[in-house]
């Protein structure tokens, strides 16, 4: 493990325990000194030395007065002795390289799993470059990357080093690794690819990345000046915002940009700042937006092209944006300050037009005019707003501006420097928005603003992703040169987001590697990305449906399965209820019967004691018919014979005692049928009387068996 690493490990340990308001944050970043310190064991301390040291090993911008600011804080820690007297006295270096601290095994595990899914994610990436790196230096790489170090130019730490008189200080640094030097692009890019697909897909790392990207804002402390860290409030500071940093919080830039910018400008308006633009930054904004609109689209570039092709801007806000930027800008609370430089005389002195002109000549970035003059025109209003009030602490300075060109940013504080306008510990009239974020995350509280350093790394590695235009026009010319009829084709899918992160992926972000043999090879890795994206949505849409219909089928079958359970259910209620009826209806049967029986015989009786008497009347020569009484059933024997006799002559229906049994059966079965409380039977469908008895007609009987059967299984 590196010295970068290591140091690195340990200020995220630092960190961790870092409350806000809780100590000095800058204690938590002298772990990054301890091997210049190390090898400075016993020997006189000089500020000088351990600044080169930190450039060689980090490229931090820092001096020997940065140096000196921390000698309070290494005695504390032990680390130096003074000797001699306070007027005259010296500096002894006391410090021995000791084993890191248990307490990183903490991050260490953690690092380790990232380290597992990062060996992982390369072939995910891109076929056509074999990205291979090893466990260590893919910890390594993946470290440097979240510490964002920026890179000193080899020419500028070079000529740093001349500088140094003593040949032991020489030997000291020769010892110290190279350890900030800049990653080469297609590390940069992998990591970025892999961070963003990590915070997507497993957010329970995101708090690490977040910490460990922290340190990154750490390094803005300790570069250039020692900046305060106390978090403040009630400030009375303005914020004047650069165009592209103005189209960021606008959202022209793309989600992740404007959720960067908006954390870092609305947490520090929460203690007091406001936030403007100048007039010309409207004019530059409307130009930009307008140059790059009227252009063909696969002429176009930049992070709002870029917003637009992936869909997360719509190209009717930017053109909105475009018609009026001021009127935008107000609606997201941020006014246009109306101020020109022919304003306000009483000013001119802070910033005269000679400085401006001056400026001006010695502005070397960009081709158009007009951005030079409004970069030179921001830096004189600046300058002149402050009025000479400038301190080491940007919320005492009145106006700041804003910007992304690191450039303006640093030669703008070398002229002021250099014209005496500001001392080497006065905050400068730029800010870049790196060290912007830095003060929000550090005087809003340590911790009361976590989001910053996510948001922060995010947007890091969006400006890392973003499509490099040399990449199109490398494979554009290859094309040109091989297969010129396929240019048209190239120059329709570069319109697509989907081809163009397919193209970054495959290269690395890195023009280099297109070549008039892969150029093929790239153009169909873009075509297939636009039909693989669209077969995966097509999959997944015919899964959903899929899906939805089986679970509709599912639905469907557990509601039949219910009706049919519900059917059987009200069949076997229905069958029981027709069960209980018909056994009603039979007992009701059974009684008439007994009862029509009971009569019958009672008829059958007396019918024979009729005949008894008769016999008795005939043997005995006659001896009743001197009653009246048996003449009168004499008689009335006498006319039942006679009508069966004449009936049976003429065959007609005879009417005896069954029919009389009939009629009193139907009458003693609706009684008997009212009292078991059955009210729909309907007699004359269901029974017959015959005989003087009463039945279930032969359909109906059957029915009844079938049902009986199947009430009893």
């Amino acid at each position: 493990m590196s010295n970068v690493t290591r140091r690195a490990l340990r200020v995220y340990a630092a960190l961790s325990e870092l409350k806000p308001q809780s100590g000095d944050v800058l204690d938590a970043i002298i772990p990054f000194f301890e091997p210049i310190l190390a090898l400075m064991h016993q020997k006189v301390f000089e500020p000088e030395l351990l600044a080169k040291g930190a450039q060689k090993l980090y490229r931090w911008r820092i001096n020997r007065d940065i140096a000196e600011t921390f000698i309070p804080r290494l005695v504390r820690k032990g680390y130096l002795k003074r000797k001699g007297t306070a007027r005259d006295g010296i500096y002894i270096v006391d410090f021995q390289q000791a084993s890191d601290p248990a307490k990183l095994d903490d991050i260490s595990e953690i690092l380790e799993k990232v380290i597992d899914e990062f060996e992982k994610f390369p072939p995910r990436v891109t076929d056509l470059l074999n990205y291979h790196r090893t466990r260590e230096e893919l910890a390594e790489i993946l470290i440097r990357f979240l510490l964002s170090l920026d890179a000193y130019g080899e020419a500028a730490f070079a000529a740093q080093v001349d500088r140094l008189a003593s040949e032991e200080e020489r030997k000291i640094l020769d010892q110290l690794e190279e350890g900030g030097e800049p990653l080469p692009n297609d590390d940069r890019y992998m990591c970025a690819r892999f961070v963003k697909s990590m915070c997507s897909k497993k957010p329970e790392y995101v708090p690490h990345f977040a910490r460990l990207a922290s340190i990154a804002l750490l390094t803005e402390v300790v570069e250039d000046f020692i900046k305060p860290v106390q978090p403040a409030t009630g400030v009375n500071l303005t914020i004047v915002l650069d165009g592209p940093v103005a189209l960021d919080y606008l959202g022209c830039s793309g989600k992740q940009l404007q959720q960067d910018v908006r954390s870092i400008i609305d947490s520090l308006r929460g203690i007091g700042c406001a936030v403007v633009v100048y007039p010309m930054t409207c004019v530059e904004i409307q130009n930009n937006l307008s140059t790059m609109l009227s252009l063909p689209h696969h002429k176009r570039h930049g992070y709002t092209h870029d917003a637009i092709v992936s869909g997360e801007v719509m190209e009717s806000y930017v053109q909105t944006v475009a018609r009026d930027p001021e009127r935008a800008l107000e609606s997201v609370k941020i006014p246009v300050k109306a101020i020109t430089l022919d304003q306000f005389p009483n000013q001119h002195k802070w910033f005269d037009y000679e400085r401006h002109e001056d400026f001006l000549g010695s502005v070397t970035w960009g081709n158009d005019i007009a951005a030079r003059e409004h970069d030179t025109t921001a830096l004189a209003l600046t300058m002149r707003l402050r009025e000479g009030r400038h301190s080491s602490d940007v919320f005492r300075c009145r106006y700041v501006f804003v910007t992304r060109n690191a450039t303006f940013e640093r030669l703008s504080r070398k002229y002021c420097l250099e014209s005496q306008l500001i001392n080497q510990v006065q905050q400068g009239p730029v800010v870049h928005q790196r060290e912007l974020a830095t003060l929000a995350w550090l005087r809003t509280g340590l911790g009361a603003a976590q989001e910053i350093p996510k948001t922060h790394l995010l947007a890091t590695c969006d400006r890392v992703l973003r499509a490099r235009s040399e990449v199109q026009e490398a494979v554009a010319a290859k094309l040109a040169e091989v297969t010129p009829e396929k240019l048209e084709q190239f120059e329709l899918l570069i319109q697509d987001h989907r081809s163009i992160r397919r193209l970054a992926d495959e290269t690395l972000n890195d023009e280099r590697v297109v070549t008039a043999e892969n150029a093929n090879q790239l153009l169909e890795a873009m075509r297939q990305a636009t039909i693989e994206e669209e077969k995966a949505a097509m999959d997944a849409k015919i899964s959903e449906t899929r899906q939805r219909m089986n679970k509709r089928h599912r639905a469907d079958v557990t509601a039949l399965r219910e009706a049919e359970a519900r059917a059987d259910t009200a069949t076997s209620a229905l069958a029981a209820a027709e069960a209980r009826e018909r056994g009603r209806v039979d007992r009701s049967i059974s009684r008439t019967n007994i009862r029509l029986a009971a009569i019958d015989y009672v008829i059958l009786a007396v019918l024979l004691f009729m005949g008894c008497l008769a016999a008795y009347d005939f043997v005995t020569g006659g001896d009743l018919k001197k009653y009246i009484a048996w003449k009168v059933v004499l008689a009335v024997a006498g006319l039942i014979g006679l009508y069966h006799l004449i009936a049976h002559i003429r065959q007609r229906p005879i009417i005896g005692t069954s029919n009389a049994l009939n009629w009193v059966g139907k009458r003693l079965f609706k009684r008997f049928l009212k009292r078991a409380d059955v009210d729909s039977f309907n007699i004359d469908k269901e029974v017959e009387f015959v005989g003087g008895r009463v039945r279930r007609k032969p359909v109906l009987r059957h029915r009844a068996r079938i049902i009986s059967g199947s009430t009893e299984g």
